[in-house]
């Protein structure tokens, strides 16, 4: 039985809508999973419900998280804030890191795992990190822009890439900055920017700094979504 994997919507406060993109739909379909569009809901109680149904999250791309969560003020390069998914995916990456269900964060989503954990964020690397590379690619979003190097050869990511260098796409001004207690840093791009995280506690509780989503006609990224969906199935079955 395919196994429901949730992904997370951004909300447009000015147009009043949410919104999916259709990349990472396609990435869960292909790979074998059930996606389910996951609205920042108000009601907790609704939202809880959901956790409860769904066999994995995917916390998607988006603007910066409010830098109260991580009790910094904020930075004057501080982009667009969304309080309502704050609230949302903080609560969400809570409660699958609780439950053990797989976490699949993405760009703004290994952010938000970061400080659901008890880390904190660099508000500009432009302005914080000595010597960065662009980040925040002008090119299309299949395009790889830089490489990055997978620093833990026992780790997830290098189990699933099966190599310690590879190639990725950037859209983010933002990035990790104190690791959470119980988050691992896995890969790190050329100038220290941290690209991927694992939980220390090990299951499917991985977070990648890039838009893998973007890159799925190259194995090596759709084999992010493929693992995710495999231990969301033993999770449904009850092999965990």
């Amino acid at each position: 039985m395919r196994p429901l994997i949730g992904i997370t919507m951004s909300l447009d406060y000015e147009n009043r809508t949410a919104k999916l993109g259709e990349k990472y739909v396609t990435a869960v379909e292909r790979a074998g999973g059930i996606p389910v569009a996951v609205p920042p809901l108000e009601d907790k109680n609704a939202l809880n419900a959901m956790v409860q149904k769904l066999d994995g999250i995917i916390l998607s791309g988006g603007p910066d998280i409010d830098p109260s969560y991580y009790n910094q003020l904020p930075h004057p390069r501080l982009g667009n804030v969304c309080p309502r998914r704050d609230q949302n995916e903080l609560f969400i990456a809570a409660e699958f890191i609780k439950l053990s269900k797989p976490i699949l964060g993405i760009c703004r989503g290994l952010q938000v795992m970061n400080v659901a954990m008890g880390g904190t964020l660099c508000q500009d690397i432009s302005s914080s990190i000595k010597n960065p590379i662009k980040h925040m690619q002008n090119a299309p979003r299949w395009h790889k822009s830089h490489e990055i190097e997978i620093v833990d050869t026992e780790s997830l990511i290098y189990k699933i890439m099966g190599r310690g260098r590879t190639c990725v796409n950037s859209f983010h001004h933002q990035a990790v900055e104190r690791p959470a207690p119980n988050l691992k840093i896995t890969a790190l791009a050329p100038d220290g920017v941290v690209e991927a995280m694992e939980s220390e506690a090990g299951g499917f509780c991985l977070g990648v700094q890039w838009h893998p989503e973007d890159l799925i006609d190259d194995i090596i990224h759709m084999r992010l979504f493929e693992f995710m969906i495999n231990a969301a199935k033993d999770v449904k079955t009850g092999r965990r």
